[in-house]
């Protein structure tokens, strides 16, 4: 799935860098009306750490707020999953680039609108994943992929920088024997007809 944009959310500026957006993700197109909400417990969500080359220490963490089953099965007779998803981050930037509050506060740091800068990272520790144990006993693993990001010319309220943060979500999941449908195995006279004509 092609990283997006996070849009800008102004609840307790979780993010000076578009902290909060919600989308659907699925191994294939699930209709989530067919579609069976699914409980799970969340084993690990963790933050992660990245290294702005301008100085600024980016945290990322990645929220799985529902996830569904679908009624549909993939090629190898696993269920089709969906699930929504949050991206939050937050900043710490140094002082010298710090500037005035954007005044008033933009709704939207949409990069064809506001001037912005390519700023290169490096993820600081180890990679992790998040966790989660679905009650049909599948797991879900997946970790945020961060592809870009870019710094405004906007200042939120502490005077630090916005910055535009591209991300993707990279998911795995671990489906139960119990789950997978398997498909009928043909005939050996069926297969041996179907290898002389195709």
């Amino acid at each position: 799935m092609q990283g997006v944009a996070c849009a800008v959310r102004q609840s307790i500026y979780l993010s000076r860098v578009n902290s909060l957006y919600r989308r659907f993700m699925a191994q294939a197109q699930v209709d989530l009306t067919k579609a069976e909400a699914v409980e799970f417990s969340m084993k690990d969500e963790p933050w992660m750490k990245y290294k702005l080359e301008d100085g600024t220490s980016l945290f990322g963490r990645l929220v799985i707020t529902k996830i569904f089953r679908g009624t549909d099965y993939d090629p190898t007779g696993q269920p089709v999953y969906a699930w929504s998803s949050q991206n939050l981050f937050t900043t710490i930037a140094p002082k010298t680039l710090k500037s005035t509050p954007t005044n008033p506060p933009p709704t939207s740091l949409d990069p064809n609108v506001v001037s912005t800068t390519h700023v290169d990272f490096e993820r600081v520790g180890v990679e992790k994943w998040n966790v989660y144990e679905l009650s049909d006993g599948s797991v879900l693993r997946a970790k945020l992929e961060i592809t870009g990001i870019m710094r405004t010319d906007k200042y939120g309220p502490d005077g630090e920088p916005l910055y535009v943060v591209n991300a993707q979500m990279i998911p795995r999941i671990k489906v139960p024997e119990s789950l997978i449908k398997r498909q009928p195995q043909s005939s050996r006279q069926e297969r041996e007809r179907k290898g002389m004509y195709g």
